[in-house]
């Protein structure tokens, strides 16, 4: 009756031996590289502020965490349709007026 009691520990034990063992083996034998990809990366210094009047009608991209001036005439046309665009987008939006906000409530009387 003894023998029939420990089988069943005895294949837990020997599950949990080869999960131990093939979890150790998958942390050894990733490569480098993955490791290196799987951190994050250090973060960068926020980009410092634009003069927006200086670089009128330019293209700034933030892509890189930094702002670069794009000024290409690819870019500069590309602006030029996107203004278009937004134009077009808008011309017949309005808006009404703001509501009057009503006066405001008169304080009650003192009671004497």
């Amino acid at each position: 009756m003894n023998g029939r009691r420990r089988w069943p520990w005895l294949l837990v034990l020997v599950a949990v031996g080869v999960w131990f063992g093939w979890r150790a083996l998958q942390r050894q034998s990733a490569p480098p590289a993955a490791a290196a990809a799987r951190r994050t990366p250090p973060a960068t210094k926020p980009a410092g502020p634009v003069d927006l009047v200086k670089h009128d009608g330019a293209a700034i991209d933030f892509s890189s965490g930094r702002a670069v001036i794009k000024n290409s005439p690819a870019d500069r046309a590309a602006v030029a349709r996107a203004v278009q665009s937004m134009d077009e987008a808008a011309k017949d939006v309005t808006f009404e007026p703001a509501a009057t906000p009503p006066p405001p409530a008169k304080p009650a009387p003192a009671k004497p």
